[in-house]
């Protein structure tokens, strides 16, 4: 996956979420097995895009530590078919969502 994709997760209350799942690539374009997840704007949860810009070409972009949308990182290990995450705002179940929904995309 070369390409940030908005991905659905379900609760078991039937409720869903809308995230952000943005991969990290090398300078190649290569896939690291790296992937950033964020709050989207379309369930009207994320800060980030309903605030004014605050940067631009000239400045740094936002830390993830400052920035209200970032939700953890996920790193897969394909050859073990296993995942990692860093984060603490993703219950165990939201975790294993993406990390299904990435490893088949990697398949």
């Amino acid at each position: 996956m070369k390409n940030p994709v908005t991905f659905d997760l379900k609760h078991t209350n039937g409720s869903s979420r809308n995230i952000i799942i943005e991969p990290l690539l090398r300078h190649n374009l290569t896939n690291t097995g790296d992937y950033k997840i964020y709050k989207t704007s379309l369930d009207n949860e994320s800060a980030l895009f309903t605030e004014t810009l605050e940067i631009d070409e000239g400045k740094a972009a936002l830390a993830d530590s400052d920035n209200p949308d970032y939700l953890g990182t996920i790193v897969l290990e394909p050859m073990r078919r296993q995942w990692k995450y860093t984060g603490e705002l993703l219950t165990s179940d939201e975790q294993q969502q993406i990390a299904t929904y990435l490893q088949l995309q990697e398949g």
